[in-house]
């Protein structure tokens, strides 16, 4: 153990895990991490840091961290405090740190408690979750990103037993991550080869399966580590059985694994499960229900779709302060369109409207609570970037309600920089929206709000 007496520099890769919890109305768990050339240190960040610098953009990538006066740095797992993050490298000022494209293979590693012998499924439950069938993750994984990621090659391996009981891995009722991901993968060393899936791939995430509850929640997010003589930022899940009886909530963990911040609503509460249009907000909400593996995912927002390259401005319309057009943009869960999926209404404050249709239909989405155009606006300096806009004022408690559902007839006015969205018909498979910048319109008069 050293012990610093005065402020101290570290230099590593900071990374951070998501908990999610079971209860409805719990609070979103975040947990910090850096990893140096020794070890993972623990980090506390206080609230007022948090709410001036937000570290999204930093979730992954090499920094220095200064750490508060008189703190034990050691291999336990005691958190540091730290007054300070920089970069270490250039990288993006918004957005997500990379795009993810191609194949990215998940494993599933089954933990038993050592004082609990049930299995909470078997093995064939887990090596079919990955399926490319509806319901099954690949296929899930597949269309959310129009076949830009697929993952072709991820397995499962049967069940081994931790080391410690389970009340061993909690401290005051908390999951101890760090200990539970160590002893995990310790215990399926002689099993698995991390570098190689057999396919010639390195795996790109793991999900950890547990046959007990852990305390509140199921955790998802990126960890750096070495495995098989590979370091890098693994994408990781700790699942408890609820979890694992819930796809949604799976993929809603491997979306925190592949970057993805949670998505909310507009009420400027402190809870982000108020939006059931995405996978990474109200995870099982409006879902539909599979036999097996319980309330399946949605659909993520088209602005995440758009951070992780799975669409672009060219699959897309992107209007400015002079567009005066009618654009026909076709249901999101359609796998192929000749239409623009989506619209993106750039804004002078550097945030976005992200415009959608969302239609009742198909293996994910037909359970949804109507068919509109879905309006995101997407400010990356927010934990939660994605607001599902709400035409309500105030805002509803959860965006399943017709203020969040712009139909024909309806008109959005941003009071941002003055665009005007008009949902104007009905399309076999979408809808036909007016886009008006505020130099398309130059005889009109914008109020404040909304008018629907």
């Amino acid at each position: 153990m050293t012990s610093f007496a005065q402020a101290t520099s570290l230099d590593g890769v900071l990374t951070h895990v998501y908990g999610d919890p079971q209860e409805a109305g719990k609070p979103a768990r975040i947990e910090y991490s850096l990893t140096t050339e020794q070890q993972t240190i623990a980090l506390h960040f206080n609230a007022d840091f948090l709410a001036k610098q937000n570290l999204q953009r930093l979730m992954g990538q090499r920094v220095r961290v200064e750490v508060a006066n008189d703190q034990d740095l050691q291999s336990g797992h005691s958190k540091v405090h730290a007054l300070s993050v920089s970069l270490l490298t250039e990288q993006p000022s918004s957005g997500l740190n990379a795009v993810i494209l191609g194949t990215k293979p998940w494993v599933s590693v089954l933990c038993k408690f050592n004082d609990r012998p049930d299995e909470t499924e078997p093995l064939i439950y887990f090596q079919n979750m990955y399926a490319n069938l509806p319901a099954g993750l690949d296929h899930y994984w597949r269309e959310v990103s129009y076949d830009q990621v697929n993952i072709i090659g991820s397995k499962a391996f049967n069940w081994v037993t931790l080391p410690k009981n389970r009340d061993a891995y909690l401290i005051d009722g908390d999951p101890n991550l760090d200990l539970m991901f160590d002893d995990c993968i310790g215990a399926t060393d002689a099993l698995i080869d991390f570098s190689d899936n057999g396919l010639g791939l390195a795996y790109e995430g793991i999900n950890m399966m547990f046959n007990d509850t852990f305390g509140c929640c199921a955790w998802g997010g990126r960890r750096y580590e070495t495995l098989d003589g590979i370091s890098k930022v693994w994408r990781v899940t700790w699942n408890p059985p609820w979890a694992i009886h819930t796809q949604g909530v799976i993929a809603h963990e491997m979306g925190h694994g592949f970057g993805l911040p949670h998505a909310n609503n507009s009420d400027e509460d402190n809870d982000p499960y108020d939006s059931p249009w995405d996978v990474m907000s109200a995870a099982s909400s409006n879902s539909v229900v599979d036999s097996n593996y319980g309330r399946l995912g949605k659909h993520i927002n088209m602005s995440y779709k758009y951070d992780l390259g799975w669409v672009t401005d060219g699959v897309g319309f992107v209007a400015n302060d002079s567009t005066s057009q009618t654009v026909t943009v076709e249901y999101t869960a359609k796998l192929s369109s000749s239409q623009p999926r989506f619209i993106r209404i750039p804004l002078n404050d550097g945030s976005n409207y992200f415009i959608e249709v969302r239609k009742k239909v198909g293996n994910y989405e037909s359970n949804l609570p109507g068919n509109a155009v879905i309006i995101h606006h997407v400010d990356w300096g927010r934990n939660e970037p994605a607001w599902v806009v709400d035409g309500d004022n105030p805002a509803a408690n959860f965006a399943n309600t017709e203020g969040v559902m712009w139909k024909v007839g309806e008109t959005f006015y941003d009071n941002r920089d003055g665009y005007q969205v008009t949902v104007v018909a009905v399309t076999t498979d979408g809808f036909q929206i007016e886009i008006n910048g505020p130099n398309g319109l130059p005889d009109l008069i914008f109020a404040d709000g909304f008018d629907n």
